[in-house]
């Protein structure tokens, strides 16, 4: 099937009054999209299903742009897999909750998942009681965190410790979750502190501390371009060069000859 999306509802966003969570789903499978989508009654749930995607690459755009809060994938797609599309939203900042739905019993993908934060992985057929309880689950821990008192605050020098954490682990797989694992801070609290204190969001804070670090190994290293992206986080080095271009106007390469320029001019 070449279509992007087979599906959008409307926007019935409310049921019984309540607040429904919003969900995306991926698979390249139209017939077992279609399954999930109407053997679940989501609405009971406190979920609706607001896009269907049989293109990994254009759902990867989709949930970037504007994440929802559970994004559920099959693995094995073309093109761009499962994983691969998870690590990617993650490092672009998407920050949604992520489940798994696959057909492939493999454990390598089980243990990449859990590197990811993903929320669950599930084998296919999937049974409606796993859904129940799982979605259940989900949707008691974004009723906390979505009724967070916007009045708490964080010790002085809370904020402080957590950029630390950031520009030191910069070369680790960083993502939202992680961060809140670490410093057992709520996610949506740890989003609205990035906008109180530096006015942008975590993965803009992110990429901008990636790139200035990056910047840094240019002009005062040799390391060639993919060690550099690997130092950085960067596990791509196409990647790599396709976010600095966008940032910078200029490729990292043109960027380290530009600096050696300088360094080379006397009295610079």
């Amino acid at each position: 099937m070449i279509g992007v999306v087979i599906d959008q509802l409307p926007a019935q966003n409310t049921y019984g009054g309540e607040t429904l969570y919003r969900i995306v789903l991926i698979d390249d499978e139209p017939w077992s999209a279609a399954v999930l989508k109407e053997s679940i009654d989501w609405k009971e749930l406190g979920f609706y299903i607001d896009r269907l995607y049989t293109n990994p690459m254009e759902a990867l755009r989709a949930i970037c742009a504007d994440p929802p809060d559970v994004v559920i994938t099959d693995i094995s797609m073309p093109v761009l897999d499962g994983l691969e599309l998870i690590r990617k939203a993650q490092f672009d900042g998407c920050t949604s909750r992520f489940v798994i739905l696959s057909a492939h019993r493999n454990f390598d993908y089980a243990k990449a998942a859990l590197r990811l934060d993903v929320v669950d992985y599930y084998l296919k057929p999937i049974h409606p009681g796993e859904i129940t309880t799982l979605f259940s689950s989900i949707k008691a821990t974004l009723d906390e965190e979505h009724n967070l008192s916007p009045g708490e605050t964080l010790p002085a020098g809370r904020f402080e410790e957590i950029l630390a954490y950031i520009d030191a682990n910069l070369h680790q797989h960083l993502t939202l979750q992680s961060i809140s694992d670490t410093f057992f801070l709520n996610r949506t609290y740890i989003c609205a502190l990035f906008k109180k204190h530096l006015d942008v969001t975590f993965s803009q804070y992110l990429t901008s501390a990636r790139l200035e670090k990056a910047k840094f190994y240019l002009s005062h290293t040799n390391l060639k371009q993919l060690e550099i992206a690997e130092k950085v986080g960067f596990k791509d080095e196409f990647y790599f060069s396709k976010v600095f271009k966008k940032a910078e106007n200029m490729s990292p390469g043109v960027y380290r000859k530009l600096a050696a320029s300088r360094w080379e001019k006397p009295g610079s």
